[in-house]
């Protein structure tokens, strides 16, 4: 697959996923809300690698990529709001947190998420054949 490929397919699943999240919160479902929440911040995570011609497919160098990421940017929330999902990602087998509080990390998450998404460079449009 091109990088400019798995980009797009990193990208709109992680949009994806955040809006499934906030539907299972609606839906009072914890759990679902939790993974989908840790997946659409993975997926963003994975996105601006994969912009950069970088691949991650383990657990721990998303969340390695997610430090370098911040520390570039100056911005330490990416990775403190990286912890947060991996914490949710947990929370889909232990399910220890009430929907008030899964809320609270998704409204984090889904600024983070907005704010990664938006690094990835724009496609050019393609020229029309003169």
């Amino acid at each position: 697959m091109e990088i400019k490929e798995k980009t797009q397919k990193y990208k709109a699943q992680s949009i994806h996923y955040i809006e499934n999240a906030f539907v299972s919160m609606e839906a009072g479902n914890v759990e679902k809300a939790s993974e989908f929440l840790w997946g659409s911040m993975a997926e963003a995570i994975k996105a601006i690698a994969a912009s950069r011609g970088r691949e991650l497919r383990k657990h721990w160098e998303i969340g390695e990529y997610a430090r370098e990421l911040a520390k570039q940017l100056e911005d330490e929330a990416i990775y403190d709001v990286f912890g947060n999902a991996s914490y949710l990602h947990t929370n889909f087998y232990e399910v220890e947190l009430t929907i008030e509080e899964v809320y609270t990390y998704a409204t984090r998450i889904k600024v983070i998420v907005g704010k990664l998404l938006s690094l990835i460079p724009q496609e050019e449009p393609e020229e029309e054949p003169t």
